[in-house]
């Protein structure tokens, strides 16, 4: 395995060992300078940077994020690095210079992810909820983003192979930005070959939108000489929680074109789940192969293998749970029902004047049953009440009660006639 060139770059070094409150601050108006600030406890061998225009662009705090208090903000060891604003933005992270032969070609690469929570939506606080993905971990590379929710929060790794601190410099070579949240991911690399006998890596998050909740989550930044370069792939499967019946769709993404591809499918009795053949494409920056499965028949968990030339490897997994059989009483489509709801004592009489009056026309379902009148999931529920005096008690309320959402028009008639005569005017 290579060397890690950066210190402390799992972030498991104590802060007591430097104390360190160390910042660098890039003002929008005005030179770059060092400041110590309380509530930025800085990393061993690191520095924290910031971009400050008040209002705009605030000061973060950043303390360690610890595996006993929740071990999903640690992507290994025992602790991380939290860097977070509360109801502000910002755009912030951490940099380290690193001593290095002059022409030696490095590639930087970090874990990180979010926790982007606005107080007006609609789980506020909720430490597994995060604007965009919801409750699922996400991954979408910069400019993949559906919505500004899911652009809230952007991650990079930065290298100045000149060996200078200003990350707004020309000289800074970012990796492509990616847009994390609630789940550790390992942000696209950056390679760059170094200038000087010191090169500068940077660790960034921006932000859009001045949540209540604005915490990144950083881990396991790692600086090696250059080799041969080991794709990586990503595995996703639609739908999210499939049933047993349902033909599941799994999608293998890399930033590289891979060859020799394979997928396999574990069911939970350990046989092999068939699918139908890989359809190659692009999306944007990736590279994309898109498998079929069967109709699933297995109730647990069906674990995803994904495999292609020079090492690749990736897994995935989802839950089969029993298919749902229909709900009885659900309509086949929806439809409109208009029910002549007739009193108790109606006789034969009645009915066909319902008949003569609006079968031909209307087709209106006919009957004496104010249940039967009131019941379907139906979009559109219409009763028109036939001397509803005639019912005990009040009809509308009842209908108001025990079947909200009937549309209820009341009709008084004498007499059949008299009755065949309105329902022929409607």
């Amino acid at each position: 395995m290579p060397q890690n060139l950066l210190k402390n770059g799992g972030f498991e070094a104590d802060w007591g060992e430097e104390q360190s409150h160390r910042c660098l601050v890039f003002p929008e108006d005005g030179e770059p300078y060092e400041k110590d600030v309380g509530n930025i406890f800085t990393p061993p061998k690191w520095v924290t940077w910031f971009r400050h225009d008040p209002g705009t662009w605030d000061q973060p705090e950043v303390r360690d994020a610890w595996k006993h208090q929740d071990a999903r903000r640690v992507h290994s060891g025992e602790k991380g690095m939290l860097l977070f604003t509360f109801y502000r933005k910002h755009d912030a992270g951490f940099l380290q210079q690193v001593q290095v032969t002059p022409g030696v070609r490095l590639r930087l690469t970090a874990w990180a992810h979010a926790w982007s929570n606005w107080h007006g939506g609609p789980h506020p606080d909720d430490p597994h909820w995060s604007e965009g993905p919801g409750y699922d971990g996400g991954f979408l590379l910069e400019g993949e983003a559906p919505d500004d929710n899911w652009r809230n929060f952007t991650f990079y790794v930065g290298i100045d192979p000149t060996g200078g601190t200003n990350p707004y410099a020309d000289t800074v070579v970012w990796g492509k930005g990616a847009h994390i949240y609630n789940e550790y991911a390992r942000l696209p690399q950056v390679e760059a070959a170094a200038q000087a006998d010191v090169v500068t890596v940077f660790l960034r998050s921006k932000t859009l939108w001045p949540f209540k909740h604005n915490d990144a989550y950083w881990d396991d930044a790692e600086l090696v000489v250059a080799g041969e370069v080991v794709p990586e792939a990503r595995l996703s499967h639609e739908p999210a929680s499939p049933k047993v019946g349902d033909v599941v769709t799994i999608k293998a993404r890399s930033l590289t074109a891979l060859a020799d591809v394979h997928l396999v499918i574990r069911q939970p009795s350990g046989a092999e789940l068939a699918r139908g053949v890989a359809v190659t494409g692009r999306d944007g920056d990736w590279y994309t192969w898109t498998y079929t499965t069967s109709p699933l028949s297995e109730v647990g968990r069906h674990e995803v293998a994904f495999s292609a030339a020079g090492g690749v490897e990736a897994t995935d997994a989802f839950d089969c749970t029993p298919a749902v059989p229909p709900e009885r009483g659900l309509p086949r489509v929806q439809y409109e029902r208009t029910y002549v709801l007739l009193p108790p004592d109606a006789d034969a009489a009645w009915a066909l004047a319902v008949v003569d009056g609006a079968w031909d026309r209307h087709r209106y379902t006919v009957g004496s049953s104010a249940d039967d009148a009131g019941i379907g999931d139906l979009d559109v529920r219409r009763v028109i009440a036939v001397n509803p005096g005639k019912w005990p008690g009040d009809l509308r309320a009842f209908f108001e009660e025990y079947y909200p959402g009937v549309e209820y028009i009341p009709i008084e008639a004498a007499d059949p006639h008299e009755l065949r005569g309105k329902l022929g005017a409607l």
